[in-house]
C-alpha cells in the first residue's frame, strides 16, 4: 500500500504541475489571440483615421485648381479647408506651401510673418522625389500652435510637371492619445502607433519624449513583420526592456504599424493569483493522501474527466478555426473568391482535367485606366466600381464549375473547366461587353465611351500532370491580356 500510494502521490504531482503548466500557456495563447485582435482592431481605426484626411486633402487640392490658375487661394477656397478641418477631429490643419516653402493657405487663424517650411522633412521629400502619391513623415511640432502633428503630405505640380509646392495635412498626435485612453491597461501594457520606417509616432504610456524613437532593433521589424503583416510574438521592449505579449498589424493602404502589448510578468502575476487556491488544496490533498487511498482513486477518475472535457473544448476550437478558415477563402470587398482560394482551386481543376482528359481555359482580366478612375473619383469610388465589375462578371458565367476570382488590386480571373479556347473567347468577349454595359462612368479613360472597360486575355490547355502548368497557364493568360492592353483595351485576346 505506501508502494501505492507513492507512485500515486508522484502521479497527482505530475499531473497538477503539467496542468499549471498547461493552463499557463493557454493563458498565453489568449492573451496572444486578444493582443493580435486589439492590433487588427486598432489598425483599423487608424487605416480609417488616415483614410479620412487623405480623401479630405486630395479634395482639397482639386479645389484649389480652379479658374486657369493653378493654385490660387480664394477665401472661398480657405473657407471650404476651414469647414472641412472642423469635421474631422483628428485634423489639425490644413497648408499650402509654395516652392519656397511660404504659407499659401491655411486653415488655422494664425499663419507665421515671413516663416518657411522649406526645411522640414515632407518638404524636402516632394522636392527631390517626383511622386504624386500621399507621404507620411515623422511627428513634428506646429510652428503655428505649438502641438504636436503627424504630416500628411503631397507634392504640388505646375502645368509644366515641375514642382510647385507642397499641400499638407497635419493630424494631432492627441487624437490617438485621447483613443488609446480609453482602453483599460495594465500600467506596462502598450498601444503604439509606428511609422514602417520603424519610427515611433505615439506609445501609450510613454511620455513625448519616445516620440521619433527608432525600433529597427526590435524583433517586430527584425523578424516579426517580414513573416507576417499581422501576429502576435512575446519579445523585450527596447524602449523599456520589458518583456511582453506582442499583437501587431501593418496597415494596408498606409505605411504604419500597429502593436498592443501585455506586460508578460503581469500576467503571470494574475494567473498565479487565480490558481493559488488550487496549487494550496493540492499541497493539502498531498499531506491526506497516505490514508486516503480511495479518495486518491477518485481523484485520478476526476482528473481523466478533465481531460476529456480538455479534449473536447481543443475539438471545438479546432471546428472554430475550420470556420475561420473557410471565411480567410473569400475576398471581403466584393465577394469573389480571393488569391489563396484562386490558387486552391486553378490546381483542382489541373487534377480534373488531367483525370478527364477535358481542356481547362483561363480569362485573365484587368480593368481599362483603374488608377486613373481613382485618381479622379477617390478610392472609395474606386472600390464601388470594384464591386460593380464583380457583379458584371458574374453575370458573364452560366456554369456551376466556372470560377470568378479576384486576383489582386483591379485583376481578376475566371477559371473555366471543361471548356474549350472558342468556348473560353466566347466568355471572354461577354465579360468585357457586359462590362462596357454596365456605364459606370469614367471620364479619365482613353476609350472614346467614357465609362469602365476592361482588358481581358484568354489561355486553354489539357493537363497532362507535368510541374508548372498553372503559372503556364496564368503566364500565358497574361500575356494575352496585355495583347489585348496593348491592342487598345475595351478587347479580349488568346
Amino acid at each position: 500500500m505506501s508502494v501505492f500510494l507513492l507512485l500515486i502521490s508522484l502521479l497527482v504531482i505530475g499531473i497538477n504541475t503539467w496542468s499549471l503548466w498547461h493552463s499557463w500557456q493557454l493563458d498565453i495563447t489568449e492573451k496572444e489571440e486578444d493582443a493580435r485582435n486589439l492590433s487588427l482592431s486598432l489598425a483599423k481605426q487608424a487605416e480609417d483615421a488616415f483614410l479620412q484626411v487623405d480623401i479630405t486633402l486630395a479634395d482639397a487640392v482639386r479645389q484649389l485648381r480652379q479658374n486657369g490658375n493653378e493654385f490660387a487661394a480664394s477665401p472661398m477656397f480657405l473657407h471650404q479647408i476651414k469647414d472641412q478641418q472642423s469635421k474631422l477631429p483628428q485634423l489639425h490643419g490644413l497648408f499650402v506651401y509654395d516652392t519656397a516653402g511660404h504659407w499659401v493657405a491655411s486653415s488655422g487663424n494664425f499663419v507665421p510673418t515671413n516663416a518657411s517650411n522649406a526645411d522640414r522633412d515632407y518638404f524636402i521629400w516632394h522636392r527631390t522625389h517626383t511622386s504624386m502619391d500621399i507621404h507620411i513623415s515623422h511627428v513634428i511640432r506646429s510652428r503655428s500652435t505649438g502641438d504636436l502633428v503627424i504630416p500628411v503630405s503631397v507634392r504640388l505640380n505646375d502645368s509644366a510637371g515641375n514642382f510647385a509646392g507642397v499641400a499638407l495635412a497635419t493630424v494631432k498626435v492627441d487624437y490617438f492619445r485621447q483613443y488609446y485612453s480609453y482602453y483599460t491597461l495594465g500600467e506596462k501594457d502598450v498601444l503604439g502607433l509606428i511609422l514602417a520606417d520603424a519610427t515611433a509616432l505615439y506609445i501609450r504610456p510613454f511620455p513625448d519624449s519616445f516620440i521619433g524613437r527608432t525600433l529597427s532593433a526590435s524583433p517586430l521589424f527584425k523578424s516579426e513583420l517580414k513573416a507576417s503583416s499581422s501576429g502576435s510574438a512575446t519579445w523585450k521592449s527596447t524602449l523599456d526592456g520589458v518583456e511582453r505579449v506582442f499583437g501587431y498589424a501593418r496597415l494596408e493602404r498606409y505605411p504604419l504599424i500597429v502593436t498592443a502589448g501585455y506586460d508578460r510578468s503581469r500576467l503571470l502575476m494574475e494567473w498565479m493569483s487565480a490558481n493559488l487556491t488550487n496549487v494550496l488544496l493540492n499541497i493539502m490533498l498531498l499531506f491526506t493522501i497516505s490514508g486516503m487511498g480511495i479518495f486518491v482513486l477518485r481523484q485520478v477518475g476526476t482528473n481523466v474527466r478533465n481531460q476529456v472535457e480538455l479534449t473536447h473544448v481543443r475539438d471545438e476550437l479546432t471546428t472554430i478555426n475550420h470556420t475561420l478558415q473557410s471565411l480567410a477563402l473569400v475576398d471581403g470587398l466584393t465577394g469573389l473568391a480571393n488569391r489563396r482560394q484562386f490558387d486552391g482551386l486553378l490546381e483542382q481543376a489541373l487534377i480534373r482535367s488531367e483525370k478527364t482528359g477535358d481542356p481547362l481555359s483561363l480569362v485573365m482580366i484587368d480593368i481599362d485606366f483603374f488608377k486613373r478612375y481613382n485618381d479622379t473619383y477617390g478610392h472609395v469610388a474606386g472600390d464601388e466600381c470594384l464591386q460593380d465589375v464583380s457583379l458584371a462578371l458574374k453575370d458573364s458565367v452560366h456554369y456551376h464549375g466556372d470560377v470568378v476570382a479576384r486576383y489582386g488590386g483591379e485583376e481578376f480571373a475566371i477559371i473555366l473547366p471543361c471548356t474549350s479556347l472558342l468556348e473560353a473567347q466566347k466568355v471572354a468577349e461577354r465579360a468585357v461587353k457586359i462590362v462596357a454595359e454596365t456605364g459606370i462612368a469614367h471620364e479619365s479613360s482613353d476609350i472614346a465611351a467614357g465609362v469602365v472597360t476592361i482588358s481581358a486575355g484568354y489561355s486553354t490547355l489539357t493537363s497532362t500532370g507535368k510541374p508548372g502548368e498553372a503559372e503556364q497557364l496564368k503566364q500565358n493568360a497574361d500575356s494575352a491580356l496585355y495583347q489585348a492592353k496593348r491592342s487598345g483595351r475595351n478587347k479580349s485576346m488568346p
